[in-house]
């Protein structure tokens, strides 16, 4: 069974926000404002993250620049175009294995639903969850209705997976390995980790053998 995380695991989360960058240039954002006005939008009231382009939209229209051309910018990037190359394969190679998979999509419900829908990978997944804050109470949900012994939980970051290594400690957990994250911070995780999802396909495929 394997429990996979979206964005910047199987999302190239980072490309997609610099498209986002270069999708408001004919407008006259600058990549300055962009990034300043991109941290409001992500910040919610209440501190936890959650990034929307309807929320950073408005946040730019208090800056002079109109909320209609900026969304409709914004709609033009091809999302799909963002999943990484190898995971398609990764899924199907998975599911040949006859594993089960679970999706954790973290931030906006509305937002995280538009990519994965637009990336046509929901049908690779038992369950997928679109969570607005922690994902351990999915992780534990998933257990609990599952006896299966061999559990992976695959994502890109470490804090989030030294979590759930404490607080399940019969899951193995392999990190993903992200761009905006330096490889030192990998390396002293002391979780294992790999630069890309073919990879972690051979990785898994031998440990399931």
């Amino acid at each position: 069974m394997f429990i996979i995380d979206f964005d910047d695991t199987l999302f190239d989360t980072q490309e997609f926000k610099q498209a986002m960058v270069k999708s408001l240039e004919s407008v006259g954002v600058s990549r300055k404002l962009f990034w300043q006005t991109y941290i409001e939008a992500r910040m919610l009231v209440d501190g936890s993250l959650s990034y929307s382009f309807e929320r950073h939209a408005r946040i730019l229209e208090k800056q002079g620049f109109d909320y209609n051309e900026i969304l409709r910018n914004f709609n033009l990037i091809n999302i799909k175009n963002f999943l990484f190359l190898d995971a398609i394969d990764f899924l199907e190679s998975l599911k040949k294995m006859d594993q089960d998979l679970y999706l954790l999509s973290l931030g906006d419900e509305f937002f995280q639903k538009l990519k994965v829908g637009q990336c046509n990978i929901e049908k690779y997944f038992k369950k997928v969850f679109f969570l607005s804050k922690n994902k351990e109470l999915a992780v534990k949900e998933i257990l609990d209705e599952n006896s299966d012994s061999n559990i992976f939980f695959i994502n890109d970051k470490i804090e989030e997976n030294l979590k759930i290594k404490n607080d399940f400690p019969e899951i193995e957990i392999i990190l993903r390995q992200s761009s905006n994250i330096p490889d030192e911070e990998y390396k002293s995780s002391g979780i294992i980790y790999f630069q890309n999802l073919t990879e972690i396909k051979k990785y898994v495929t031998d440990k399931l053998k």
